[in-house]
């Protein structure tokens, strides 16, 4: 790993990455213990060690080989076994991501990187990162559920790594086994550049090729730690979300998981061919390069090509010429839309969760300020520049009349939350038109009470409540650590649990009917959670309308 990034990470969730660490550690293994498990993959025997909340870790299990040089830009390879056991390494391998410009290289470390929201401290960026960590209540034949879980932060950041993941809680008290997956992100695993050959026509797509070899791994492997390869459940939120609606739409997937779960992350569509060429023309000529030239970014130094990443990520985004990566809809890996015009028919037989919380937008607006301190004219002002003078005076006066005694700042933030709660809505819709496996449609509600309340419900709050996190002293920032949010993980936890068990999230505790075209159930995550029947009339059909230039 000759040019890898080691980077620091902070403990604490850092909406926007403000807080910075540096750490130059270097790798190493933690030593065994006698009571340590040893579980022998197909690939060479592994090391686990015991979970934080009890069961076994086993961290940063290969499930594919390095990406480095010729792999760069290409189709994962399965890892060449090894010899011996392999040992839990002390620091997590996970994707580069990090501008390597953002401090001078430290002495004694290959290189150093400031990061924000991310993995533990000392984490070494490489291009050796397609692994797993697994968390299983025990290494036996209980063939438990498996839950997939796909991280956040957009396709550019984020790891599996991340102990904002940590597993074991979900693990042991649901006995379910947990698979948490690193892959390539942004430039690496979407740089769209089909005019460089044959061999670069699907480079666009790398990055959930990745997750696609981590499915097939799970399917061979999983049995071995105790869980079942025919009840597999993948979940992700955020931009782990949009990755579930791509593998939703991957034919060569097909078969790998049996149920899905898409957290404040609905993606009908995915990116076009031409904005992801479009992206990386814009990467190469940054570069010098010309767009057939993707074969020199092989031979760059990791360093050269991350700074180029971010020198583009810096430049003002167009309309149509987006300064990022994601994944393309290039009819080969990915050969229709996830969910438009229609739920794609592929998985029309995998049962499906989808939905967010209630204020998304307050954990991105802490630099707007004004935001939160809106009256009647300021609200007024905002909605009409955002989807025009019409719109935005009806949007005001709807909810005025449906919450008058709502602050103008908690609906704006409704109003922001509403409008991207549509996707979730329509996804819910289109499978449960298909008439095949069900659709299941949820809200967080819950109201964080740090910060004087200020967040309310914001993005990210579903993530030590699925996890069943909540009271830890990792996630106290966001939650309080009060026994409200302890209430509200033993809720949604157990559901999603159930739901790997069966393929219907309602428990006896808490009965959840499924989204119909009839009823449109809605399950209601709160301090005392129940499902509503349409619980969202008035707001569908004003946003409805609004998309369709009625109002």
């Amino acid at each position: 790993m000759g040019d890898d990034l080691q980077v620091g990470r902070p403990d604490v969730l850092r909406a926007g990455s403000a807080a910075m660490v540096l750490s130059v550690a270097g790798s190493q293994s933690w030593a065994a213990a006698p009571s340590d498990p040893v579980v022998d993959t197909r690939h060479g025997r592994v090391r686990g060690q015991r979970g934080v909340a009890g069961g076994y870790k086993f961290f940063c299990v290969p499930y594919g080989a390095s990406t480095e040089g010729e792999g760069r830009f290409m189709a994962p390879k399965p890892p060449a076994a090894w010899a011996g056991i392999r040992e839990v390494p002390k620091q997590a391998l996970i994707a580069p991501q990090i501008d390597p410009k953002a401090v001078p290289s430290a002495p004694g470390s290959r290189r150093a990187a400031v990061s924000g929201i991310g993995s533990e401290a000392g984490s070494i960026e490489t291009e050796d990162c397609l692994n797993v960590t697994v968390y299983t209540p025990g290494v036996d034949s209980a063939r438990r559920p498996v839950m997939v879980w796909l991280h956040g932060g957009g396709y550019f950041a984020g790891s599996g790594s991340n102990p904002m993941y940590e597993g074991s809680s979900l693990a042991v008290h649901g006995d379910v086994v947990v698979v948490n997956v690193n892959h390539r992100l942004n430039v690496l695993g979407y740089a769209h550049m089909p005019d460089s050959g044959e061999q670069f026509v699907s480079s666009g797509n790398v990055g959930i090729l990745d997750l696609e070899l981590a499915l097939h791994w799970v399917k061979d492997n999983i049995e071995r730690f105790g869980g079942d390869p025919k009840r597999v459940l993948i979940f992700g939120q955020s931009g782990g979300g949009g990755k579930v609606c791509s593998l939703w739409s991957m034919p060569s997937a097909r078969g790998l998981f049996h149920r899905a779960a898409i957290q404040s992350g609905a993606t009908r569509r995915l990116r076009s061919v031409e904005d992801g060429v479009g992206a990386s023309e814009r990467l190469l000529t940054i570069l010098g390069l010309r767009p057939n030239q993707a074969r020199e970014l092989q031979r760059l130094p990791l360093a050269q090509l991350m700074a180029a990443n971010f020198e583009l990520a810096k430049k003002p985004a167009l309309p149509g010429a987006p300064n990022n990566f994601a994944p393309v809809y290039d009819n080969r890996v990915v050969t229709r839309q996830p969910f438009d015009p229609v739920a794609n028919p592929l998985n029309a037989d995998i049962p499906l969760i989808v939905g967010c919380t209630s204020t998304e937008n307050t954990a991105f607006m802490m630099g707007d300020a004004a935001a939160f301190r809106l009256d009647m004219a300021g609200l007024r002002s905002r909605m009409r520049a955002l989807i025009g003078e019409r719109a935005g005076d009806a949007a005001v006066d709807l909810y005025v009349q449906l919450k008058p005694l709502a602050a103008p700042s908690q609906l704006y933030f409704e109003m922001l939350s509403d409008r991207t709660r549509r996707q979730s809505i329509l996804i819910a819709e289109m499978k449960a038109a298909q008439n095949e496996a069900k659709a299941w449609l949820y809200q967080l509600m819950w109201n964080t009470p740090v910060m004087d309340g200020l967040l309310r419900s914001p993005h990210s709050l579903d993530l030590p409540m699925i996890f069943d996190i909540a009271m830890g002293e990792r996630w106290k920032p966001y939650t309080g650590a009060v026994p409200a949010a302890d209430r509200v993980a033993k809720a949604m936890s157990r559901a999603w649990v159930e739901f790997a068990r069966s393929g219907d999230p309602g428990t006896s505790e808490l009965p959840w009917p499924d989204y119909s075209l009839r009823r449109r159930d809605v399950m209601l995550f709160d301090e005392e959670s129940t499902y509503a029947l349409d619980a969202f009339r008035e707001t569908r059909l004003f946003w409805d309308d609004v998309a369709n230039g009625s109002v």
